[in-house]
């Protein structure tokens, strides 16, 4: 009997136990103090977030409003300055927005309303129509009696369901322990943000290179950034399947003060000063860098295949233009450059005229650039095939001539590598060459102003 008595306390103490209520609070833009972007170039943005609020104590479901649509919702992480702050034990990410789509879904099944404007004996009389929603895509209502399919007229609903968002919102449910004003630390990462470099690499008697930084936002969000770091490397991720970003894109530029450079782990962190404005749907140009009084040199390369059968034609070609200068603090330059797209104009006076345009790859310091921005116009190849014999059933020794002519008004030197494939060596030649590697031979052809040079060789080919 006092056993039974003390289950029935029990059970009465449980049904008279208080429920404490849920306080349901909205964290937005306005609450914002600081907001950090961290962009690589690989189509991805590290994003942290931090705004102050004050909180009561007890269960809470904070709504954290204005986040990236391209948010990539396992990567969120929250955290308060408070060790007793708000601390979540569950978190969500509302990206069902309103559109039309999504608000039909929620009528289906239930009755909506059809208006239409008639003209009738010159006046104009608004039509109502009341049917059940049956499917959508298309949309497919019971009136009465009869079914349409895509029925005519604008709908009408009497409300916007409440788990409808109007922006991409991240929901956290957890408990707060200290009563007052404390700040949120949201960090995420997120798609459709990416930058690249682009240069332009101006020729006189020296050079000088203007680096600027070209920022791409796709994510479906504005930011005002306070802490922009660009960073360039080869950053590995796992595969993930992101939503599609917008194509269309405006153009924007500021001009800022040289960036700030760093390392972070194996790459280059590049930090703008101030606030940088990234609009969805922008690319923003940001200054990266500009140097001076920069040595140059121009060279021509001729690549030419070695084949190791007879009756070859006749090969006419010019030599490609190269572009070369050193990354090195001798050179007035001395920061990693990041990889982009350099183009080169070359002044003659008052006018600037367009040469061509290249790609570099991320450049340490003390590093080697070289760019390949055409072909030679007054240069010509004239490379024929002057012996073929066969030595046995797995040799042949191939035999070449290759006359380089110049119309320019000075001397110019052409490197012709000359690519191998197999077992293969050197048994005559007109001039010394260098063998590159494995599968180059190179000769560095010194051709006078207005005239032609040439080289003979024979190669000895072994499979």
């Amino acid at each position: 009997m006092i056993m039974k008595l003390k289950v029935f306390v029990f059970m009465a103490m449980m049904l008279v136990r208080p429920v404490f209520a849920v306080t349901h609070l909205e964290l937005g833009p306005s609450d914002r103090t600081r907001l950090s972007l961290t962009v690589f170039n690989t189509n991805l943005a590290v994003i942290r977030d931090y705004r102050r609020l004050v909180l009561p104590t007890g269960d809470i479901e904070l709504e954290f409003t204005d986040v990236a649509i391209s948010i990539l919702a396992p990567t969120v992480t929250m955290s308060s300055d408070h060790a007793k702050g708000f601390v979540a034990n569950r978190q969500n990410y509302r990206f069902d927005l309103l559109n039309r789509q999504s608000l039909l879904e929620r009528f289906i099944g239930r009755k909506v309303k059809y208006s239409r404007t008639i003209l009738e004996n010159g006046t104009f009389e608004k039509l109502l129509r009341e049917g059940i929603l049956l499917s959508i895509d298309p949309e497919i209502v019971k009136f009465g009696d009869v079914i349409e399919v895509a029925p005519e007229g604008t709908v009408s609903l009497p409300y916007i369901p409440s788990d409808l968002k109007t922006k991409p919102t991240l929901v956290f449910n957890g408990e707060n322990r200290k009563k007052g004003s404390q700040n949120i630390h949201v960090r995420y990462h997120a798609s459709g943000i990416s930058w690249e470099a682009d240069y332009v690499l101006t020729l006189e008697t020296l050079g000088s290179l203007d680096g600027w930084v070209s920022i791409r936002n796709d994510s479906g969000t504005d930011f005002m950034v306070d802490e922009l770091r660009l960073v360039a490397g080869e950053l590995h991720r796992n595969s993930n399947n992101v939503r599609p970003m917008a194509e269309s894109a405006r153009m924007a530029r500021m001009d800022f003060n040289v960036a700030v450079k760093s390392e972070v782990g194996e790459y280059h962190a590049y930090d703008f000063p101030g606030k940088v404005r990234l609009n969805k749907n922008d690319q923003t140009q940001i200054r990266l860098l500009t140097a001076q009084k920069i040595q140059t040199k121009k060279s021509y390369r001729l690549i030419s295949p070695v084949h190791r059968y007879g009756n070859q034609p006749v090969q006419e070609s010019s030599p490609s233009v190269w572009i070369s200068f050193d990354n090195s603090r001798k050179n007035n330059l001395s920061e990693p450059l990041p990889a982009g797209n350099i183009r080169v104009y070359e002044r003659q006076g008052s006018r600037e005229t367009f040469i061509g345009e290249s790609r570099i790859q991320h450049t340490p310091v003390n590093n080697e650039i070289k760019l390949e921005i055409g072909k030679a116009f007054d240069v010509r190849a004239r490379r024929t095939q002057t012996a073929f014999r066969k030595l046995g059933a797995r040799t042949a020794e191939v035999g070449y001539s290759i006359d380089v002519r110049s119309a320019k008004k000075h001397d110019i030197n052409v490197m012709l590598e000359e690519k191998m494939s197999g077992d293969w060596q050197i048994v005559e030649q007109s001039q010394i060459g260098t063998r590159l590697d494995a599968a180059t031979y190179s000769f560095d052809l010194k051709v006078p102003a207005g005239k032609t040079a040439k080289i003979d060789y024979v190669v000895r080919f072994s499979w």
